[in-house]
């Protein structure tokens, strides 16, 4: 089986390339939706982030605006939060990998390098659009502001560090359509 990693920046398109890959039938690992449920659910991570940050738990589960207003503020917190819930991700999808019965699967991170898993990927995918486009499309889907958006972009790495470390781009660009260029690299990787 061939794990290819999707990844961008804030506003890229990866979640749209994910969703037409999943109609397609290709399973996808989403590392954000995932890396919720272990919060969650696992109690060694739980037990961990508490002794951490305190009690950021309520009776629905984590709370996340509390979590995020104490490590935002504090990157010495944010960087013990990733130590110890990205290997936490990492492992769940190497089992989740070995459960699937197909040719490709595929991981969504828009943080894959940061988190360390283009090290449990075979190849990696960078969803690449103009800086001013990612703009206007968070700032229509989260209701933020330009500035807000521009910090968040500010703390991923930039769009061509990733196209440089990627072995493939998919231009979400608005002028190149994507399915074409998805059909290309499937050509490519399929067996």
């Amino acid at each position: 089986m061939v794990t290819i990693g999707i990844t961008g920046g804030i506003g890229s398109g990866k979640s749209l390339i994910s969703r037409i890959l999943k109609i397609w039938g290709y399973p996808i690992y989403d590392t954000d939706i995932e890396a919720k449920k272990i919060m969650d659910n696992s109690d060694e991570v739980k037990n961990r982030l508490v002794a951490l940050l305190g009690n950021i738990y309520n009776n629905t589960g984590l709370d996340r605006s509390r979590m995020a207003s104490i490590i935002f503020n504090d990157q010495t917190k944010l960087e013990k939060v990733n130590a110890i819930v990205h290997p936490a991700v990492r492992s769940d999808f190497s089992i989740w990998v070995q459960k699937q019965n197909t040719d490709i699967a595929f991981v969504e991170s828009a943080i894959l390098y940061e988190a360390g898993f283009n090290k449990n990927v075979a190849f990696i995918w960078n969803v690449s659009a103009p800086l001013e486009m990612r703009v206007m499309r968070v700032m229509k889907r989260s209701s933020c502001t330009r500035e807000e958006v521009l910090a968040r972009i500010s703390k991923q790495i930039s769009d061509n560090e990733r196209n440089e470390k990627s072995n493939d781009i998919i231009y979400n660009d608005g002028i190149q359509p994507v399915i074409p260029q998805l059909r290309t690299l499937l050509a490519k990787y399929e067996k």
